[in-house]
């Protein structure tokens, strides 16, 4: 089977690492980056950037289907990156309540 960017299909267990990820990283970045000074919406588009990152990232490079081929495993890590800061801003600024 030839390995694509992105996976035909996430499971249950992808989105529920993902969720705790997203989870964690609000708990722990959000309250040390307002410390540090930061607004509270550049507190939690960072927080939630790097958290779903990093979550993005382990589920499209370790649990969905692991690849052998470097060049996929960069554009993975660039899609992953990409979109998660994209979504990230979303939420913190377009979405404001």
């Amino acid at each position: 089977m030839t390995e694509t960017v992105i996976p035909r299909r996430i499971g249950f267990k992808s989105v529920f690492i993902l969720l705790m990820t997203v989870s964690l990283g609000l708990l722990l970045l959000s309250k040390p980056l307002i410390s540090a000074g930061l607004p509270k919406e550049w507190s939690i588009f960072l927080a939630t950037g790097i958290s779903t990152s990093l979550g993005l990232s382990l589920v499209l490079l370790k649990i969905e289907g692991p690849v052998e081929d470097p060049s996929i495993k960069k554009k993975r890590l660039w899609l992953g990156v990409v979109v998660s800061f994209a979504i990230s801003f979303v939420l913190a600024f377009a979405v404001k309540g």
